[in-house]
């Protein structure tokens, strides 16, 4: 990138943060993180889609004394690009995607967002202007703990295969959006991870984009953050993990101010304004448990396609006399996925049952196993409330952090 030529070094950390209506307590929240941490990097992408011509909130945040009064200490040809130093030898980078930047398009949206913040700091490493391997990315309404880049570069020493770390999170109440909503939506995105890990997928992470770090080799691999208005976290995890491994942190947690929002399609905030809207939000519907069920068997039928070169059909009488299952809707399911053909490719591609087995869990990645769910309860599986999945007795059971929201969810009354 030209227009970052002659941007200072000596940064160790940089965060990616896009905002779209935020306040200013909000980036002053960020700029004190920065304050705290030494040669940190803030890399904030002020933005908007093309279909909100709106500004004045951008131009209050680039009005606040931190922003204002700050000293720049670089900036772009075009101006569009603006480094204020912060205490601490940390700085801010301001990329003006909403006033006189071009706006985003809004099939793009927050996606496109990322992307720009991404790229840049990655461009940044690649230059040795920061010096931490990892692009931490985050949202405006995530608290970051304490010991958020300690953690980060615990893992900088660590070998080139890991391609992310995905912090735990924890929504917690700033102001009067529906706590129960909130609960049961975040429930719903542990009960599918959950459901993913029994199973055995590969795929069992949360995709969050607030709580993903990337290595910036491995980011550089997937060409960063697909452009879309949304999911874009999922699919590029999805990509990354066919690079190296993801890994899931224990701690340290990330609280997520909970609110609701319109600022993407779909995501935390449309799901728990639909939710509050309802009459009875522990209704909400959750992936029947038996889909899991049927994943971790799906797994093992592709573990034995790639042990023995032989057709759908025979694999699948080795699982006949399971119970429960329905060895019919595999067949079903293989067709609408077009497992054969990828089992024609691995074939050729792959001398061993290894290689084999690791083409296969390529070819059916995040997306194809979100599919593979949605096939199942489109068939045979329809969904359960979560009502019903409390009081139901299913294979899979769930895991200690679904039984901790239980526990929280049952606090509040229902409607």
């Amino acid at each position: 990138m030209q227009q970052l030529e002659g941007f200072p070094s000596g940064f160790s950390q940089s965060i990616v943060i896009p905002f779209y209506r935020e306040t200013t307590a909000t980036l002053q929240r960020f700029c004190d993180f920065a304050k705290r941490n030494s040669h940190c990097l803030l890399v904030a992408v002020i933005n908007r889609p093309e279909s909100n011509r709106d500004t004045q909130w951008a131009e209050l945040l680039l009005a606040m004394p931190t922003i204002s009064q700050g000293q720049v200490l670089w900036q772009s040809a075009n101006k569009l690009l603006r480094l204020i130093g912060l205490d601490n030898q940390s700085g801010i980078l301001l990329v003006d995607r909403c006033i006189k930047g071009a706006a985003i398009a809004d099939k793009q949206g927050v996606g496109q967002a990322r992307k720009i913040g991404a790229d840049i700091a990655c461009q940044l490493i690649t230059q040795d202007c920061v010096t931490s391997p990892w692009i931490a990315n985050t949202d405006a309404d995530a608290i970051l703990p304490d010991n958020y880049r300690d953690t980060l570069a615990e893992y900088t020493a660590a070998d080139n295969y890991s391609a992310a770390l995905v912090f735990p999170y924890q929504h917690i109440f700033v102001d009067d959006t529906p706590r129960l909503p909130t609960l049961l939506y975040e429930f719903s995105l542990h009960y599918y991870v959950a459901g993913l890990q029994w199973a055995g997928s590969p795929y069992a992470y949360q995709t969050l984009g607030s709580t993903i770090a990337m290595r910036y080799n491995h980011y550089a691999m997937v060409r960063g953050f697909p452009k879309r208005s949304g999911a874009e976290d999922f699919y590029l995890l999805s990509k990354l993990a066919k690079t190296g491994s993801i890994i899931s942190l224990q701690q340290p947690v990330i609280k997520l101010q909970a609110r609701e929002s319109d600022r993407v399609p779909f995501g935390t905030g449309p799901a728990v304004t639909e939710l509050a809207a309802n009459e009875n939000p522990l209704l909400m519907p959750l992936y029947h448990p038996d889909s899991f069920y049927y994943l971790k068997y799906f797994l093992e039928l592709l573990a034995k396609l790639a042990e023995d070169q032989c057709d759908l059909t025979t694999a699948c009488e080795k699982f006949s006399t399971i119970d429960g299952l329905d060895t019919e809707l595999f067949v079903i399911i293989a067709e609408k996925l077009k497992l054969s053909a990828a089992l024609t490719h691995c074939y050729q591609q792959g001398k061993s049952p290894v290689i084999r087995l690791q083409h296969l869990h390529h070819w059916f990645d995040g997306f194809k196993t979100l599919k593979f769910i949605h096939l199942l309860r489109g068939l045979q599986l329809q969904p359960v409330s979560y009502q019903d999945w409390l009081k139901g007795d299913y294979s899979f059971k769930g895991n200690n952090t679904m039984d901790s929201l239980s526990l929280r969810i049952a606090d509040y009354p229902t409607f």
